[in-house]
């Protein structure tokens, strides 16, 4: 088809023109975005040599943080709460039934007291009887030996009981008071160590949350820092690569302008040869329709590398080791409020020893006691069994003599019912007996409760806490030296960022020239299409693909090439920031 109206090329010579200095533009813009863009791949290389730098000493942190000797610190602290917790509420378990049972001793002497009374009642009644019998054997003379008898067994039992009911006043009279003095100093003392156990568990419970806190703090935090600055890294990583592939993009404008010279060359040939214009323009036509759309892919390009740039510089911004700087020191403060908790615990044991000990001479006292009392009722049951023969036998021997043993038998009657007066005791004695027993048995397990074996545990896991300490104290000295370096590393980073900014800016200008250099090049194309409006139809895609695609070297720059010599839409730029394209040689 021919172009019926060839006079009007000599606007070609306008659109040239126009084309020319579309040309000489793209050129100065490209001359000016790669020195921008070598400065700012130079300053993203150094931000890179930052980035690892600090993700070194981020992962020296967690290296340390996730050691096994700082992960056992908690378990450690962990038992040392719960032993110190057995340990605590043991006694402050204890306390209360350890005031009881002096107030029991204490009542349970009284009533020996009252029992030794009625005994010593007993052996001054005996006292007298042998006194009695004894005139009694004097006045009756012959016949009376059976009853010498009697008077010798009221002696030798008065003088017994005596001595064992004197000893036994005696030791009971010192245990009450002993008891007594035991009773008012526990009586202080006891709710005092119960007030001081339960303050220093409360304590030490939020001391041992705060370390927990703490320590998950510290194990989690650095390793989010470390994440955080790893993809900064790979953001600046991405930036580096993709201003490295820059030779790509400039080789897309050179491959623009050279296109500009051809369509130029094609429009000078459509105005000098008519016989040909209608090829010559309609190829014209479809390469600037080409380059309007690979000047728009690479101005998406470029602005994509801005966006990049701006986004990371943003990320950067944002980077901040105040959190890691302070963990350090936190733990530090929790380890020296574990230490100084450990140290209460320590005092309070040997408090609880002192009372420990206390406890036990209380208690040993009873069973020695119990044993002294022991011996005493074996002895008492005997006693009655004795004074029933001694008064059934006297009364045998009372009923021979008629008249004449009539005292004798007012004797031996007495002798019955002191013997019911002692069995009665006797029973009494064993009932306390028998109350002592239980309250020894009770007594175990407060005594132990405050026994050295009971403190074992607390001990060993007060060893293994303030060895693991010692680690925490490490790691977290290591953390406060490599995150004070972190952050002067990161603040240095964000320093360098300001001329990388003024890039970023220049960059973005370039957005403006593209949309100048489109607008003539659409300008030109437009006014084509005005004055030959066959110039779309008139064109062979293959020949036009052959001719402007022959300098090719990236398959992005064929696909664009395609989108426009089909009317489709321009595709998307793939922002992978490995390069722009794969380039095809």
């Amino acid at each position: 088809m021919q172009i019926e109206n060839p006079a009007t090329l000599a606007a070609g010579d306008d659109a040239v023109l126009r084309l020319e200095n579309a040309k000489n533009e793209l050129q100065a813009l490209e001359r000016i975005a790669e020195t921008e863009v070598r400065s700012v791949a130079k300053a993203f290389e150094g931000l890179a040599g930052y980035t690892d730098a600090i993700l070194e000493l981020a992962a020296g942190i967690v290296g340390c943080v996730e050691s096994e000797n700082v992960s056992s610190v908690l378990p450690k602290v962990q038992t040392l709460g719960a032993a110190a917790n057995r340990f605590i509420g043991d006694r402050l378990r204890a306390t209360p039934g350890i005031l009881e049972m002096v107030t029991q001793e204490v009542e349970l002497l009284n009533r020996l007291s009252l029992i030794t009374q009625a005994q010593r009642a007993i052996a001054l009644q005996t006292g007298a009887l042998r006194v009695l019998t004894n005139i009694e054997v004097a006045r009756l003379g012959e016949g009376s030996a059976d009853f010498h008898y009697l008077a010798q067994e009221l002696a030798d039992f008065s003088k017994s009981v005596s001595e064992d009911t004197q000893a036994l006043d005696i030791h009971t009279h010192d245990r009450r008071a002993e008891i007594e003095k035991t009773k008012q100093l526990l009586s202080v003392e006891l709710p005092e160590l119960k007030e001081k156990l339960a303050s220093i568990e409360t304590d030490l419970g939020k001391a041992l949350e705060e370390v927990e806190a703490s320590l998950t703090q510290l194990s989690k935090t650095p390793a989010q820092f470390r994440i955080g600055v790893q993809d900064i890294a790979q953001q600046v990583a991405g930036v580096v690569t993709a201003i490295q592939s820059h030779d790509i993009t400039r080789q897309q404008v050179e491959h623009v302008t050279e296109a500009f010279t051809l369509v130029s060359a094609r429009l000078a040939d459509g105005e000098c040869a008519p016989q040909t214009a209608a090829h010559e323009l309609s190829q014209a036509y479809a390469g600037l329709t080409i380059q309007t759309y690979q000047l728009r892919s690479i101005k998406e390009t470029i602005a994509g590398w801005t966006s990049q740039i701006r986004t990371c510089m943003d990320g950067i911004m944002r980077v901040s080791a105040s959190e890691v700087v302070g963990i350090g020191p936190m733990v530090l403060e929790q380890e020296r409020k574990v230490a100084s908790h450990l140290t209460h615990i320590e005092l309070l044991e040997r408090d609880s020893q002192a009372y420990s000990e206390r406890i036990q001479r209380t208690f040993g006292g009873l069973s020695n006691l119990m044993q002294l009392f022991s011996d005493h009722l074996q002895k008492s049951k005997s006693v009655s069994d004795r004074f029933q023969i001694l008064s059934f036998n006297s009364i045998i021997k009372s009923s021979h003599l008629g008249k004449r043993g009539g005292a004798m038998l007012a004797i031996a009657k007495i002798i019955g019912r002191i013997s019911e007066q002692w069995g009665e005791i006797t029973g009494q004695s064993s009932q306390a007996m028998q109350e002592i027993l239980k309250l020894l048995e009770q007594s175990k397990g407060f005594v132990e409760a405050f026994s050295d074996a009971r403190n074992q545990k607390l001990r060993e896991a007060q060893t293994e806490t303030r060895d693991s300490l010692e680690t925490l104290r490490t790691a977290a000295a290591f953390a406060v030296e490599k995150s004070s370096e972190m952050k002067i590393a990161t603040e240095r980073m964000q320093a360098n960022l300001a001329g990388v900014g003024k890039t970023g800016d220049l960059l973005d200008s370039c957005s403006g020239h593209f949309d100048a250099v489109l607008a003539q090049v659409e300008g030109v194309r437009h006014q084509l299409k005005l004055d030959h409006p066959e110039v779309e139809e008139v064109h062979d895609p293959s020949e036009v693909e052959k001719l402007f695609s022959a300098s090719y070297t990236t398959e992005m720059e064929r696909d664009v090439m395609r989108a426009a010599l089909c009317g489709g839409p321009l595709p998307v730029v793939q922002q992978a920031f490995g390069g722009n394209a794969v380039e095809l040689f």
